[in-house]
């Protein structure tokens, strides 16, 4: 692993750490378009289930795009029964792209975090 790599995982894990602070998130993943995570907080061991089902959301947005003749999707979002939501923000990364997902707590607001987040994410994938 390059220091460049090491250092962008290392900005990807502030990133969702200051995400899920702001916006009072239980969790949040950052994974590729093959559902491999990036970065997960706060760690755990079944960040790999997240990012296998934020890969089948995503697919699921791409399709239903294609079929309504839709724009490109920018959010998907689910909301239990709780009314906790799982937010999965797309982000293009070069020809291919990268799912950002939080676990919202009923009651809160995501948007403005997750925009937030969006923009760093950006940024470090520009560098």
């Amino acid at each position: 692993m390059t220091d460049n790599q090491f250092s962008s995982e290392e900005s990807f894990l502030r990133i969702l750490e200051e995400m899920n602070h702001e916006g009072g998130f239980s969790r949040s993943v950052l994974a590729t378009s093959e559902g491999l995570p990036i970065a997960s907080a706060p760690m755990s061991p079944d960040h790999e289930l997240a990012s296998a089902m934020i890969a089948m959301l995503h697919q699921v947005s791409v399709e239903t795009q294609d079929h309504l003749a839709l724009a490109p999707v920018d959010e998907v979002t689910i909301r239990t029964e709780e009314r906790v939501h799982l937010v999965c923000r797309t982000i293009s990364s070069g020809g291919d792209w990268i799912c950002l997902c939080a676990l919202v707590p009923p009651g809160q607001v995501y948007r403005r975090a997750t925009n937030k987040a969006v923009r760093r994410i950006r940024e470090v994938i520009e560098e």
